[in-house]
């Protein structure tokens, strides 16, 4: 989806860091088996969080890792986590995603993004269409489709406040992380986390992308903020990092407690740092690629 829930590697156990990759390229696999290859080229750090969330929450999912060939790496085999129910509801969730991405690419882009993202739909249609065969397919799909359209309604009346532009992303994540809850309990818990995780990628997306928008001339709420956008988005970021992290612990996690903390206590923090870098002309790419 955005790209900004990853692990800050540096910080991760090699036994941690291996486990990451495992459930990365379990969650290509899954992609590649249930919607096809164009899937797995939609494979993204946020979505495999998702997996490890939903996982890490039920006591009743207990991963297995196998060993598999890789088409991305062909020169010997790859650990993965087989197929459960988390790889299946992330896989689901991130093809529905990518729908209404693509949908929304084909009506904003520019006239390249919108050939490629109408060459893409055919594919992207056909895996929502099985999505949606599954109950938490048919929620994330309403919820995504009223993100779009709110999204939408921000955007034509240009509205300048951040917070108020980052609802619509706020609720969607929401209603994607109340449905790893594998007791009633954990709900309310996962809603307000995902609500605070939504919104803290709506403004790092906004933040990063401000300087190109800028030059586009395309919708960014930051760009009213007069000269102080990074300064104020900044703030807001790392405010929203602090209760996501006291939201975190909150949570009863099984495995994966240890990835997950660097997550959410540091992973967050050094993506804003990174975009911050990249602001004042920094390295562009930050943390290199699992």
């Amino acid at each position: 989806m955005f790209g900004y829930v990853k692990p800050y590697k540096p910080e991760l156990r090699v036994r941690e860091l291996e486990e990451y990759k495992a459930v990365y390229c379990g969650l290509c696999r899954e992609l590649g088996q249930s919607f096809g290859l164009f899937a797995r080229f939609t494979l993204s750090y946020d979505f495999a969080f998702l997996a490890m969330l939903k996982t890490a929450l039920d006591e009743e999912i207990r991963p297995e890792t196998c060993r598999r060939a890789c088409i991305a790496h062909p020169f010997g085999k790859r650990a993965c986590v087989c197929e459960n129910p988390a790889m299946a509801f992330a896989a689901r969730a991130a093809m529905i995603s990518v729908y209404y991405k693509l949908e929304d690419d084909m009506a904003d882009e520019g006239f390249l993004k919108r050939i490629a993202a109408a060459a893409l739909m055919p594919f992207a249609r056909r895996a929502r269409k099985k999505a949606m065969a599954f109950e938490d397919g048919r929620a994330a799909d309403a919820a995504a489709a009223e993100m779009t359209a709110a999204q939408k309604a921000l955007e034509k009346e240009s509205c300048p406040l951040p917070d108020a532009a980052a609802e619509p992303t706020a609720k969607f994540i929401a209603a994607l992380m109340k449905g790893c809850a594998a007791s009633p309990e954990q709900s309310a818990v996962l809603e307000r986390f995902g609500y605070l995780l939504g919104r803290f990628v709506y403004l790092c997306d906004a933040l990063d992308d401000l300087e190109d928008d800028r030059r586009r001339r395309r919708y960014n709420p930051f760009l009213y903020a007069e000269g102080e956008a990074a300064i104020a988005a900044k703030n807001a970021l790392f405010l929203t990092t602090a209760e996501l992290s006291d939201d975190f612990d909150l949570l009863v996690l099984h495995r994966y407690e240890g990835i997950l903390e660097n997550i959410v206590r540091i992973g967050l923090r050094a993506e804003v740092l990174r975009i911050e870098k990249k602001l004042k002309g920094g390295d562009k790419h930050g943390t290199e690629p699992i």
